[in-house]
Formats: structure tokens, sequence, C-alpha cells
């Protein structure tokens, strides 16, 4: 307090001390309250807390004289608690607070920003007491952290491909190591043939084993203020490089054991190898790597590596080999297929090349590590979709590898999906009339195009043109894309050149004609047909009249019916090739109507008994006649014919086209019988008729050509004979008639015989005992 009396001293207000941690001040004449709260409080903003503590309402009732109570300690006591709580941080997390005790420092400074809210609302004495609990829990912070700060570090398996094993001191066995495994001092990793695994120490220094090599993680040490790493691997076999985090005094410390041979590494990015008959080093940074080995040390700078034989000093240092150029892909770019190719410019004296690919650009995920590729390309093994980075460095004849190469990316991009192509001309199946063919079309940016295997100009948007020649007749245009991926689209468009020649018609010689192109039509329609250029329009054309209309097909058929409106009539037969040219044809049609005549010289009978029947005639001189399906041939019109009957009833049919095509058909059966009646039945009894004795007889017959009417017959009566004749009694079907006799002769009457007749004149006598 003697001290801010002195301070308040010096100013024009007078200062006096009071109870309760006040101050109370007198207001000089060329004082302002912000110069009042700037000097005793050392914020002029706090000049409120003055004019409430004084019990002073507005700063309108100030003036010179008046007397003000200053709240100092309250404020300072604040403020001091603030800053001392923050200090005590800052030392926590500069002795590993983050690390060690992350809860307690996340206390002390939640409580440190609490503090803070009640400082602005300008509640002091909560102020105060957050930041003596900040200040607490900051201590503890401190506490734990030194505690822990010399303690064994922990590495882990950050990356692995193939088989990865591990084996701890206590370990009997090897175990596979696991993605994200803890290992520990003294524990053994070992990675077999095609396997690869990085260990992540925490301070993020990397070592990569690759393949066939063995270690021993002989000490880790971490120290968390410094975040630097002291770490003693040694090489049983293989090889490893390392990169190490840190720079200056705060790099990580590394050593690195083989048999016969200590390497002091300073380097943060070197590769070490062991053998059965060498061990090789190769540094890459600027800092040094101490190689010593039977009692001499060879100290490599950046870019620089030797050789220690077995049981021998260290070689002398050798330059490494410089860096290839990588050539393909290219870089950032996509790659249409899951194995590529890697490509890079050879260099001198290489023996052969170390090629990396990771899927970071750290290398930390890495998917293959290849020593001792032949040559400057390496196809991949299958890779998934994705982005990956690469970079190779090439081998000297010690097998030393070279510097780095830049690292390159590229994008696994699977494209099996051919490009898009349009032909836009010439149209499916065009006609064209001259020999010159535009082609046109799109395609997709950056693919390739060729026109009949020729390559056509591609312009920014994928469009093209190109201009051919067509051969007459049919011709192919064969349009192919193919995309950066190599997937190819392949269209073609067929076309016909037809150059303008007249189109030649051959009607059909079918056609019933008077002449040449003169035909005949037997009613209100002709059919027409014939072969002209395939696939025409025709058109029957009957002055500025189309008639009729049809298409020819591919072999250039066509047919048509046309329509007649009078008996004489003139036509033109439009054909109008696919090229659009057209020829006409004319022609004429006349119409006859009436069939022809048949005239028989004698008509067919209806029922005969001989088989040979002469069937002969007239009708119109170039008519074509049938009989019975067969033609028969006309003499100046006239016909004859004789045909063989066969028994029953036989087709009589004669057919007479005329040349318009009007038929006249003539039918006509003729039955041939040859066959007499059959006797079914005869009955005869004595009856009288007329007061007279008379004989009844009755015979009942049948025959398929018709009985004739009468039958004469015989009755036997002792010796004398009687003769008549019967009639025939259709509704009765039997002769049926009575002969008169003595009655003295009635009894012994009988019919003895009797003729049968039928319509055919086959006829037959029956003796009846």
């Amino acid at each position: 307090m003697a001290g801010v009396l002195l301070l308040g001293m010096a100013c024009a207000a007078s200062v006096r001390a009071e109870e309760g941690g006040f101050l109370t001040v007198t207001i000089g004449n060329d004082e302002t309250i912000r110069q009042v709260a700037e000097k005793y409080l050392s914020d002029p903003n706090l000049w409120p807390e003055i004019l409430r503590s004084s019990g002073v309402e507005s700063i309108a009732d100030l003036h010179p004289g008046m007397q003000l109570k200053i709240p100092v300690n309250q404020i300072t006591d604040a403020n001091k608690a603030l800053i001392e709580a923050l200090g005590q941080i800052q030392k926590a997390n500069q002795a590993g607070a983050q690390l060690f005790a992350p809860d307690e420092i996340g206390r002390a400074v939640d409580l440190h920003e609490q503090a803070l809210e009640k400082r602005k609302v300008r509640q002091w004495v909560e102020t105060k007491d957050l930041a003596l609990a900040s200040y607490d829990q900051a201590t503890s912070a401190i506490e734990i952290s030194e505690a822990n700060r010399n303690q064994a570090a922990e590495a882990l398996v950050s990356d692995r491909a193939g088989n990865v094993e591990g084996q701890r001191p206590q370990d009997l066995s090897w175990r596979d190591l696991q993605l994200r495994s803890i290992l520990i001092e003294e524990e053994k990793v070992r990675t077999l043939s095609d396997s690869t695994a990085q260990i992540t120490f925490r301070d993020a220094s990397r070592l990569r084993l690759n393949a066939n090599s063995n270690a021993i993680i002989r000490q880790m040490r971490f120290d968390p203020l410094k975040k630097t790493e002291e770490a003693k691997v040694s090489l049983v076999e293989g090889d490893f490089y390392a990169l190490l985090s840190g720079e200056g005094d705060d790099r990580s410390r590394f050593n690195v054991e083989i048999p016969n041979v200590n390497a002091t590494i300073d380097s943060g990015n070197f590769w070490v190898s062991n053998g059965a008959d060498s061990a090789k080093f190769a540094n890459y940074d600027e800092r040094p790597v101490a190689v010593a080995a039977a009692g001499e040390t060879v100290t490599l700078g950046k870019n620089e590596g030797t050789v220690v034989d077995q049981g021998a000093k260290p070689r002398n240092k050798v330059a490494v080999l410089p860096a290839p150029e990588l050539t393909a892909p290219d870089d950032q770019g996509p790659v249409y297929v899951t194995t590529p190719t890697l490509a890079w410019s050879p260099v001198d004296g290489a023996a052969g090349y170390w090629i990396e690919i990771a899927t970071d650009q750290n290398f930390d995920r890495m998917v293959e590590n290849d020593f001792g590729v032949d040559g400057p390309t390496r196809q991949t093994k299958p890779l998934d979709i994705g982005e990956y980075f690469w970079r190779v460095s090439a081998l000297d004849g010690f097998g030393l590898p070279g510097v780095r190469s830049d690292a390159r990316s590229f994008r696994i991009s699977p494209d099996d999906t051919p490009p898009f192509l349009k032909i836009n001309a010439p149209a499916p199946g065009v006609i064209i009339r001259k020999a010159s063919l535009t082609v046109s079309g799109e395609s997709e940016p950056g693919a390739t195009v060729t026109v009949n295997g020729a390559p056509a100009e591609v312009d920014d948007n994928g469009g093209f043109s190109v201009t051919l020649d067509a051969a007459p007749g049919d011709n192919v245009v064969t349009v192919v894309a193919t995309d950066p991926a190599g997937n190819e689209t392949k269209q073609e468009r067929r076309l016909t050149y037809m150059p303008d020649e007249t189109s030649v018609v051959a009607f059909d010689p079918a056609i019933r004609r008077v002449g040449p192109s003169h035909f005949l039509a037997n009613g209100d329609v002709i059919s027409l047909n014939g072969t002209t250029t395939p696939n025409a329009e025709i058109e029957v054309r009957s002055g500025d009249e189309v008639r009729a209309s049809a298409t020819s097909d591919g072999e250039g058929v066509f047919r048509i019916n046309v329509a007649l409106t009078a008996d004489e009539e003139q036509f033109g037969l439009a054909v109008i090739a696919p090229s659009g040219f057209t020829s006409v044809e004319d022609f004429s049609v006349s119409v006859d109507r009436d069939p022809p005549e048949i005239a028989f010289d004698q008509f067919p009978p209806r029922l005969t008994a001989e088989a040979a029947m002469k069937v002969s005639g007239t009708t119109e001189p170039d008519a074509t006649l049938t009989f019975n399906g067969a033609p028969l041939a006309l003499d100046n019109g006239h016909f004859e014919e004789t045909v063989t009957l066969k028994p029953g009833a036989n087709l009589v049919e004669l057919i007479a086209i005329d040349r318009a095509g009007n038929v006249k058909v003539d039918k006509s059966v003729v039955v041939l019988d040859q066959d007499p009646p059959e006797l079914v039945s005869t009955d005869n009894k004595p009856a009288s008729s007329g007061g007279q004795a008379v004989l009844e007889i009755n015979v009942v017959a049948e025959d398929a050509s018709g009985l004739a009417k009468a039958a004469p017959f015989v009755v036997v009566a002792g010796d004398q004979t009687f003769s008549g004749y019967l009639r025939y009694n259709r509704a009765a079907k039997s002769y049926q008639g009575s002969v008169v006799l003595p009655e003295t002769m009635l009894a012994e009457a009988r019919l003895a015989r009797i003729e049968l007749q039928d319509d055919a004149g086959n006829s037959r006598t029956y003796e009846i005992q």
C-alpha cells in the first residue's frame, strides 16, 4: 500500500488510504476520471468501477476537489492472479502437459478462460478465485509431466505390406505384426520376401524396412520437452532408409549398429544395408553420417555413400548416382488401366533401379517397393482405383541407391467405356448422285478419329469432317473413335452412289398384250409387274394424274395395280431412282371384257354305254383351251378330242381363255354304264279283270342308270306261250302288267322269260324256271 500512496502523491490529486482495500483520491483541477483510472488501475476503461465504488451515478456529477474511492486492491489482486495462472499454464505446456497431463492442463485452461469472462463483467472476487484454481491445476500438470519425462519411448508399425513379424524379449517365437502394432525396446522386427514395413517413432521420425530385412530396436528414448528422440537400431540383415524429424539441435539422434561397424547419424535422410559380405551406407542430407569400422571413420556428406566389407575399414566415400527423370505417365494425369507401365530416363552407370509406389505423397503407405529393377520401365501390380505417388532412384555398381527422383503422381481411373461417337453425315442408307462425299460427326474431345482408316482432324469440341470420293454402287464408310484409354467405338454408314442414268423397265412377259408396250385387260384394273432400278419409286401417270404408285424391292422387282377408266388408255410408267433421277416409259392398255364362245359339233351325251367318246367344236382362234385341265390344241379355232370314259360319272370340262384373260367354262357330266339291269324278284298270280281270267305279273329290277319304260315278257301255260310288255311303275319301283288266258290254263300259267333294258341301252333276258 505504501508504494500506491507514493504513486498517488506524484499526481495532482491528494491521496489517503482507507480500510477495506480502497484508496481515497481527491480529483485535481487538471485531471479527468480516465486519467485517474489509468494511474491507479492501469486501465483507463475501468473508470466506471471508480464511479460505482464512490457512489457517483453519472460522470456529469464529478468536479475538482471531489473525493473518489478506488477499489485498487480487489482489481490488482484479480489481475495479478490471472497473469500468474497464465504463466503457470505456459510452463506446464513446456513441460509436456499436453502429452502427459491433458486432463489437468485442460481444466487449467478452462478455469483461466472462466476467470477472464468474470473480469469482463467486473466480478473481481470471482475472477481472482477462478485464476487461483487455474494456477493450481497448471501446477498439478507440471508435476505429472516432469514425473513422466524420462521414460522409454514406443514406436508404431505405421505401414506394412506382405509378411511382417515381430518378437519381443519375452516371446519364444515370432508373431505377426499388424498395422499400428506397438513396438518396444529390444523388440525384433523382420520382413519376408516382397514385404515392407514402416516404423514411426513418437517424434514422427520414420524408418522403412525393405524386403528380407531383420532389425532390433535397441533403444528408444523421447524428450517430451524438446520433442526429440534418441534411437539405436541393430540391423542384422537387409536394408532400411530413414527420415528423421526436427531441424538443428532439435533433430532426433540415431545410431545404427552392424557387427564390427558403428554408424553415428546426424543426418535426417539416409539408407543402410547389411549383407553377408558387406555393409553399405548412403546419406542424402546436409548433416553427416559417420561410419566407423576397423579403427577408421568415414564421414558421409550429402549424396555420398560408402561400402564396408566384412572385417575391413570403410572404403573411400563416393558420390551416389543422380536422380532419374520420370517420364510416364504424365504427372497428376489419369491412367486408364490398373497395371500401368511406369517409365523414366536411364541414368549413366546405373546397374538397376529402386522404385517406390505409395498412396500418399510422404510415402507412408507403400503399395510397391521394388529394389533392383532392370531397365527404365516397370509395369505395376494390379492397383485399386485412386491416386498414387511414385519415385525412382538409380543403383550403382556397389548397390548404393542414388538420389531419389522428385515424386510424381497418377490416378488410376479404369476406363472400359467406349467413347461417344455420332455421325452427322451421311445419313444411313442415303443415295448420292455425285461422287464427292462429306463425312462429319462428333466424338469426345481428346479422342482420335479415323474415317475408312485415314486419320481425321478433331477440333477442341470433338467435331470432325472429311471429304471422300464414293465408288458407283454400294459404299461403306467406317468411322472409329479411340479415347486416351484405348477404348474404341466403331460405326458404319452404308450409302449408294447412283449417277444419273435412265432406268430400264422390263415388264413381265406373262402380261397379256397386243404388242410390246400395248397391254390387254379384261376389267377395270390391270396388274403390271416386272423389274427396274432397285428401291425405286414407281408411278403410273395419265397426263398429270398419278393413277397408281408402288416401290421396287432390293432386286428391282415391282408390282402395281392400275385402275382403268376407259377401254383404250395411254399411260407413262415413271421410275424415280433412289437418287431422285426420274425415267418415264410409255405404254397403252386396251380392255376386252367378252369371254370366248365354245361351240360343240355334238353335245356330249348325258348317259352312254360306249367307252370311247369324241368331243369336237370351235372357239376363238387366239384363245387357249384346256380339256379336263390338259391343253387342247386348236386348228384355226377348231378342236377335236376322243376321250375314254370310265364306268360311272365322267366330267367333261372345257375352259377357253382369250388374250385379255376372259374365261369361258363349259362343264357336263357323261355317265358310262355298260352293266345290264339286275333282276331282283318276280311274282305272278291268277286274277280276273273285266270278267276275264288274267295272270297278273310283278317284276322288281335294279339299274344305276335307270330302267327302260317297258320290258317284253313270255308266259307259258301248258304247251302254249303268251307274250306282252310290262310297264315300269316308278312309284312302286317295279314292272307291272297282266295277260288274258283261258280260265282252264290259268292254274298252270307262269312267267317264263323277261327282257330288261336300262336307259344307257344295256339289256339282258332272264329265263325264269
